[in-house]
């Protein structure tokens, strides 16, 4: 396997088996693996597709404007290796993307030799490589058979569930799950607030209510907010591709709208805690923040919730105290 980079200090860095990034069970797995010369980094895209049978597309796919996905990096690479793919080669598209991506690609690409595939990714930060090794899943969507089975040939050692489909049933499938998932976390922090009304205890709660296997605990958590690197830029390309496409969801506008507004009550709860009623002003007030990943078991400090950088550090206008017990 060739994996291929723009950053050449990111690539230096992989070829020693230095990770800097804080995932369990990574740095020992790259490290095995290039000890066995069965993995190698490098800069020259090219040269890494030349002669590969299958190439998987892993590209960031941030928010854009207006909350849509950027898609430039999947069309910069798309075009950067479009003369270079050997016949028969499959492309494969692990990078989370709106509907109709998989035919952007192929219309990029604009070799009929080559096959195209969507298949996201559901892995969990902080249990990457766990995920990969156990999924609950693996969705493989194409319009060409004999690439979908190709595709799905590389995963024969793993015991998971095979789902076969189209390119956009399994571009939507990604979106859908991330936003399930936020949803999930939306109605706890909801609930969190009702229990806080009502004195009721919301780790009881959700317990309660976690142990219906119809329902489940996870994600039932309450929090300050959801953020990091998914929950937030998936949410958001998604309802903007429904309203582009005139669809209404007001699930989805009401589950990204109560994130936001459960951010700000926390921060109004902090001022009334430090007996700064009214308009909740932190002026004066010292702040300390104690972990600042957008949740455990990671050091990924992209998109944390809000409340960690605004209002509560514009409102404090002093300074704010922040640690990170597993960042380095």
């Amino acid at each position: 396997m060739v994996c291929a980079d723009a950053d050449p200090h990111k690539v230096d860095r992989l070829r020693e088996a230095r990770v800097d990034i804080l995932e369990p069970a990574l740095p020992e797995t790259v490290r095995d693996a290039l000890d066995a010369a069965r993995l190698d980094f490098t800069g020259d895209t090219a040269a890494a597709v030349a002669e590969a049978e299958v190439v998987f597309l892993c590209l960031p796919t941030p928010m854009g404007a207006g909350g849509a996905a950027d898609l430039a990096a999947v069309e910069a690479v798309a075009a950067q290796i479009r003369d270079v793919l050997p016949p028969g080669c499959v492309v494969v598209n692990k990078s989370t993307v709106p509907v109709g991506t998989c035919e952007r690609v192929a219309a990029l690409l604009g070799r009929d030799d080559v096959g195209v595939v969507s298949n996201p990714e559901f892995l969990r930060e902080g249990r990457a490589v766990q995920d990969f090794l156990h999924p609950d899943r693996i969705v493989i969507g194409a319009a060409d058979r004999d690439a979908a089975r190709r595709v799905a040939d590389l995963y024969a050692g793993l015991d998971a569930p095979l789902v076969l489909t189209d390119p956009a049933s399994a571009e939507l499938t990604k979106y859908a799950a991330n936003f399930f998932l936020a949803m999930k976390l939306s109605f706890a922090n909801n609930l969190a607030t009702v229990c806080d009304r009502f004195g009721a205890d919301i780790n009881d709660v959700t317990e309660g209510i976690g142990r219906d296997p119809r329902i489940g605990s996870a994600f039932l958590r309450p929090g300050p907010g959801w953020g990091g690197s998914c929950l937030p830029k998936d949410t958001h390309a998604l309802l903007t591709v429904c309203e582009l496409a005139g669809v209404d969801f007001p699930l989805l506008r009401a589950t990204i709208e109560t994130n936001v507004t459960h951010q700000q009550q926390l921060v109004e709860r902090v001022a009334a805690a430090c007996g700064r009623g009214g308009d909740g002003s932190l002026h004066g007030v010292r702040l300390a923040l104690y972990g600042l990943t957008f949740k455990a078991g990671t050091s990924d400090l992209r998109d944390l919730p809000r409340t960690l950088r605004r209002p509560a550090a514009a409102r404090a206008r002093r300074r704010t105290h922040g640690v990170r017990p597993c960042v380095a």
